[in-house]
């Protein structure tokens, strides 16, 4: 990937979503992580992978991706140049790689800039459009055209003019015969954002790489009543996690980050969750070993192991985080 090519994307991305006034955080350059960008504005949370060539981008930063957006409640995004099957990705199209929309540079400032969402995607079986059911049926009735009327005139059978109404969507050249005969516009913009991204299950083995001390902080979490939890591998926080009751979510969530060597990168990831939490409305907190007096406790709210294993439920945890929070802010 052209580092070059990558950055200029990043500008433009970035320049967009300012000019959009949306509220940005992206990754210092050179940070490998399954997402580069998280923009925030009134109405959505947009969380985005910038990958020239999507190919590059693998299942397993899809599975992390999803998970990441999921928790921050966010719409994952990728936004690329080519791919093995497109030597180029076309202006108002859009592709699915592992279940991810992914759309140009192009496409992707009409949407955020000038409200113009893509209209044609890509499926199994061809490219495809979007269109408004409800609208076709009405033009259809109101024309008095049968099934198999309209059917003779665009050059489909009955049963397809049947399912377009009901499930399936055309490709661009009959939406467009549609149209025509109906003098009805009956195409839709496609949503990329705020859509239902499913998650996948991690392999239970996926996280026997931790080391024994994010297994400790892990167990301790769980007690507490975090029992959903996300370990990343590539993301600058390590986990977060999400408090249950009574198999229900009670809205108490926490993005961990964890120092082991209390090395520069550590305090650079350190620094990243912070500023993410701060744009996502999450609670970050790290947790060290022993050294309760470390670097970067002046700007994240820092626990040691022993003040967790004294705490007995989430709220706890909760209640001292404020605490912590308070104090930073007024030093």
């Amino acid at each position: 990937m052209s580092q070059v090519n990558r950055s200029f994307l990043m500008e433009k991305i970035e320049n967009t979503l300012e000019n959009a006034g949306y509220s940005i955080f992206k990754l210092s350059k050179g940070s490998k992580a399954c997402f580069d960008i998280i923009a925030r504005s009134r109405e959505q949370l947009i969380i985005i992978k910038i990958e020239p060539n999507i190919d590059n981008f693998n299942r397993d930063n899809s599975f992390e991706l999803k998970n990441i957006a999921s928790f921050l409640n966010a719409s994952p995004l990728i936004i690329g140049e080519r791919g093995r099957r497109f030597s180029q990705i076309e202006d108002g199209l859009v592709l699915l790689r592992h279940d991810i929309p992914v759309v140009s540079i192009e496409t992707f400032i009409n949407l955020i800039s000038h409200g113009a969402p893509p209209i044609v995607y890509c499926s199994r079986g061809g490219y495809f459009v979007q269109i408004n059911r409800k609208l076709l049926r009405q033009a259809r009735i109101e024309k008095n055209l049968s099934y198999a009327d309209l059917a003779h005139l665009v050059g489909v059978s009955r049963r397809t003019i049947y399912e377009y109404e009901h499930s399936i969507n055309p490709p661009p050249k009959t939406a467009a015969d549609l149209e025509e005969v109906l003098q009805t516009p009956i195409l839709e913009g496609i949503k990329i954002f705020n859509i239902d991204i499913e998650k996948e299950i991690r392999p239970a083995d996926s996280l026997d790489n931790r080391s024994t001390f994010k297994k400790e902080i892990s167990s301790i979490l769980k007690d507490l009543g975090f029992l959903s939890q996300f370990w990343t591998r590539i993301s600058p926080f390590d986990a977060f996690g999400e408090h249950k009751s009574q198999s229900m979510h009670s809205g108490l969530n926490v993005l961990v980050c964890v120092d082991e060597d209390q090395s520069q990168r550590t305090l650079n990831r350190i620094s990243m969750t912070q500023d993410i939490a701060s744009l996502t409305k999450r609670r970050a907190v790290m947790i060290v070993e022993e050294d309760q007096d470390h670097p970067a406790s002046q700007t994240i709210p820092t626990f040691t192991i022993d003040e967790l294993n004294h705490m007995k439920k989430a709220f706890d945890l909760v209640k001292n985080w404020v605490k912590k929070y308070s104090d930073i802010k007024e030093s």
